[in-house]
């Protein structure tokens, strides 16, 4: 009997891994950190990421986005190769300082980051690297649309799967996600 549950258990896992599809490569896209630094994106291959679009002034999804990415960072180990990155889709608005001041109020773990960027590489990131929606990209036009999705990318820096983010059991889907990629 013993043998056969931990047959079940090995096959279990085994789907697990088969059921995360290679999707597309996150494009090596180079954006502003909250301290104004330069980040391209794939400085972050060699660790599992955890995206979302969200922008600081939204009253929408974003603020059950973020706090949905708040409680996925407690269930990843500490040491683990995670990180948890927040692209705003508002560059016009949130600024490196507007971030910054965003980040102090909500950050709960070291390992998650706030980006931003000029309208036409957000754009693009969002479309044609995250096959996600975008608005409409004029000048002086509304805050981008974007997803209500976090995207979980590997460690060679391809997203694996989409989680709908205001989900009240996405943090629990997201961390086993990021144990799974962990474990490849």
């Amino acid at each position: 009997m013993r043998v056969l549950s931990l047959a079940l258990l090995l096959f279990a896992a085994c789907q697990t891994k088969r059921d995360l599809p290679k999707l597309y490569p996150v494009p090596a896209t180079t954006l502003v950190n909250e301290r104004g630094e330069s980040v391209n994106l794939d400085a972050m291959k060699g660790n599992v990421v955890v995206y979302d679009f969200i922008f600081t002034s939204c009253t929408g999804t974003c603020p059950i986005m973020t706090n949905n990415m708040r409680a996925i960072t407690p269930l990843v180990d500490d040491d683990a190769p995670v990180r948890f990155v927040s692209i705003s889709i508002d560059p016009a608005r949130d600024t490196p300082a507007v971030l910054s001041q965003y980040a102090t109020r909500v950050r709960n773990d070291p390992r998650w980051t706030f980006l931003t960027g000029d309208r036409d590489a957000i754009v693009n990131l969002s479309v044609k690297g995250f096959k996600l929606v975008a608005g409409d990209p004029m000048p002086g036009g509304e805050p981008l649309l974007h997803s209500s999705k976090f995207a979980v990318a590997d460690k060679q820096g391809v997203i694996r799967g989409y989680y709908e983010a205001v989900d009240g059991t996405v943090p629990e889907e997201v961390a086993k996600v990021v144990e799974t990629l962990l474990n490849e």
